[in-house]
């Protein structure tokens, strides 16, 4: 056995090899080898409200197993009235290198500096937390009451958010966020809305770490359908083409997607002139017979580079 690698070197021979003493002789040696379990340390906790918050997750992690079961909080969760006042609900994904580990302590810290009050922090896996924040805090300098004004405003603080936690410890970090709910009724309901749309996030758009649900109507819908009717729609839409392995494409038609078709705006974003763009938008009518400059193209092509990247793993 090789205690630091965790291995274990294994060897067979014929039964009528080993006689009964050498059998007891290997038994004894195995027994005595063998590590005696450890009992787990009773975790200490600061204060009843850590307690809580970390046995609320407790409580969401086995309600996440069950999506169709899912219930509101339970009264003796409800902490001073917070859960039942408006929130907006972040959750934070972090994959990090064993020696830079995140504690929720620390990760606490951060974000009440950040947020200017107190929040609640609440651990829902391994390097997985939900955290509530004041409607007020995040969204009340709108100028306009309207979702998409509140959209526009989330989506900065989450930047700003996400390179506060970047810029702190070391690792690839994931965030979502949700327009304001109440806790008490829509916590689990939220949550997983929040953790599909970094699923989601992460299988589409690979090199992005902010990911919010209204961002994810597309490409939810293409995650639904089934391999084989995506791979037969690449096949006969794309013609099976290999045309979004080239990067200056993919980069060309993501960047041309999210200016919403614009092409000065596009060529402008990608620091090239106007007629190479045009060029490259030829190129790609040429080779799978669609103009992205045309609406009804646009859609197909917008569907089909989707399908091929959640089916070719790109």
């Amino acid at each position: 056995m090789n205690e630091h690698e965790g291995t274990i070197l294994y060897w067979g021979c014929s039964a009528d090899s080993v006689t009964l003493e050498v059998q007891r002789l290997i038994e004894l040696l195995i027994s005595s080898h063998k590590e005696p379990i450890d009992e787990e340390e009773p975790v200490i906790y600061e204060n009843d409200r850590e307690q809580l918050l970390a046995e609320l997750g407790q409580w969401l992690r086995q309600q996440l197993k069950h999506p169709t079961e899912q219930k509101s909080v339970p009264e003796h969760f409800v902490l001073a009235g917070e859960l039942n006042t408006e929130k907006i609900p972040f959750l934070l994904q972090c994959e990090t290198p064993d020696a830079h580990r995140i504690r929720s302590k620390e990760l606490n810290k951060l974000l009440e500096s950040y947020f200017g009050e107190e929040i609640m922090l609440i651990p829902v896996g391994e390097q997985e937390w939900l955290f509530l924040g004041d409607e007020q805090i995040v969204t009340g300098e709108a100028e306009d009451d309207t979702t998409e004004a509140r959209k526009e405003l989330l989506n900065a603080f989450c930047q700003g958010l996400y390179e506060l936690v970047a810029s702190e410890w070391a690792g690839v970090f994931h965030l979502s966020a949700s327009l304001p709910c109440m806790p008490a009724e829509q916590l689990s309901t939220v949550t997983a809305l929040l953790q599909e749309s970094i699923h989601l996030g992460r299988s589409f758009h690979v090199v992005q770490h902010i990911h919010l649900p209204w961002d994810m109507h597309l490409e939810r819908l293409v995650a639904s359908i089934p391999e084989q009717q995506r791979l037969r729609f690449i096949q006969e839409t794309g013609k099976g083409t290999t045309l979004f392995n080239d990067s200056e494409t993919l980069a060309t038609l993501e960047t041309f997607f999210n200016l919403d078709c614009n092409v000065s705006e596009t060529a402008k974003r990608l620091f090239i002139h106007r007629n190479t763009l045009v060029y490259r938008l030829d190129k790609i009518k040429q080779e799978i017979g669609y103009d992205v400059r045309n609406f009804e193209s646009a859609v197909l092509v917008r569907l089909l580079l989707l399908m091929y990247k959640v089916t070719k793993k790109l």
